[in-house]
């Protein structure tokens, strides 16, 4: 079955309605976050890794907690080493908030390894993965990042 022809996909007005919906569920059903990106100081060419990293701005951004119960993840588990509070969220953001909170300070994207501060729960997390394609190119654009 073919294409209908009559509707375009992905034209730039759509587009760009499509993100504002966006833009206004996340100001609507959202909460102000803040985004601490990371400086590395030092890194361990051996093993890749960071060995300092140092944490100077922050940025406060509307961000949709996907998560509409609790935090995920494993909670709070008792280890060797005493208790640990294991809790997971996913948030999305849209791109052009994002492009729009950090302008002219070099970072194209949410990295991992930086840190989301919640002010209402007072919760400290850090970003292990960004989801950039989901929803998968509806109107041939990506219009949200999703932060785990």
């Amino acid at each position: 079955m073919a294409r209908n022809t009559y509707f375009s996909q992905g034209s730039t007005l759509e587009k760009n309605l499509y993100e504002d919906m966006i833009i206004e569920a996340i100001k609507i059903y959202g909460q102000d976050v803040y985004y601490i990106p990371r400086t590395i100081v030092s890194e361990d060419d051996i093993f890749n890794e960071d060995i300092e990293s140092k944490f100077d701005n922050s940025y406060i951004m509307e961000m949709y907690l996907d998560n509409t119960d609790q935090f995920e993840g494993d909670q709070q588990i008792l280890s060797k080493f005493g208790i640990e509070n294991r809790d997971a969220a996913t948030l999305i953001v849209a791109k052009r908030t994002w492009e729009k909170s950090l302008f002219g300070t070099g970072q194209d994207r949410p990295n991992e390894g930086d840190l989301i501060y919640f002010s209402l729960t007072k919760t400290l997390m850090e970003i292990t993965f960004v989801e950039h394609e989901q929803p998968f190119y509806q109107l041939k654009n990506l219009p949200v990042y999703r932060l785990s």
